[in-house]
């Protein structure tokens, strides 16, 4: 028997059919949170929240973390922060070098995502590199280009054998080299990580 008048409208008929079913809404609330949501869920919301890249291989773990992580990391995106986060969560060792960084200086709004020796080649597969490439151009700047440099150790009978991604990526023979050009670490730099330039642009302001 319904309790509601003649002219309730079909939206509050419809209520109150849902209500009498027995439906338990107590899980509507948790839907956008990451760490009590359904793990069903979990897919659907990150796609609500747009998150660049998504494994359905990841552990519930892993899942709810790149969710909770998502606005945070949208906050930074299409930074050097961002790009650095990107490679802590392939490799430790992956560092970015950026156009001014480089001795010589490269094109402005370029950088370079370097892979030391270290790491070893056995780090690098093919579908590794492809999904750093993948991932690092969708959190840079859109108007700035990278290369994947792989450093390798030069050693005297090494025999080396590989491919990379045409135009994305290569390899290069490790080399020391000191820059006694600058003290990089004290110019002051805008949001995006660029070097600020004295008002004649002849050179990079410093911290006092």
């Amino acid at each position: 028997m319904s309790l509601l008048p003649p002219n309730a409208t079909p939206a509050e008929r419809a209520l109150e059919q849902a209500m009498l079913s027995g439906i338990d809404l107590s899980t509507v609330g948790t839907l956008w949170d990451p760490a009590n949501c359904p793990a069903e869920v979990l897919p659907f919301l990150a796609w609500g929240l747009a998150i660049s890249h998504w494994d359905s291989a990841w552990t519930e773990a892993e899942k709810r973390t790149a969710v909770a992580a998502a606005i945070p990391y949208h906050q930074v995106k299409g930074t050097r922060a961002a790009v650095e986060q990107v490679l802590a969560r392939f490799h430790p060792l992956l560092s970015l070098t950026e156009w001014w960084e480089t001795t010589p200086t490269r094109d402005p709004h370029t950088f370079e995502v370097r892979a030391p020796a270290d790491i070893g080649a056995e780090f690098l597969t093919a579908d590794t590199a492809s999904a750093l490439i993948r991932d690092v151009a969708a959190a840079k700047p859109l108007r700035a280009h990278f290369d994947f440099v792989q450093v390798l150790e030069a050693q005297a009978g090494l025999y080396l054998a590989a491919g990379g991604l045409a135009g994305s990526m290569y390899r290069a023979a490790a080399t020391t080299m000191i820059d006694t050009s600058r003290d990089w670490s004290i110019v002051l730099q805008t949001e995006d990580g660029e070097p600020i330039r004295t008002e004649d642009g002849l050179d990079y302001l410093e911290t006092s």
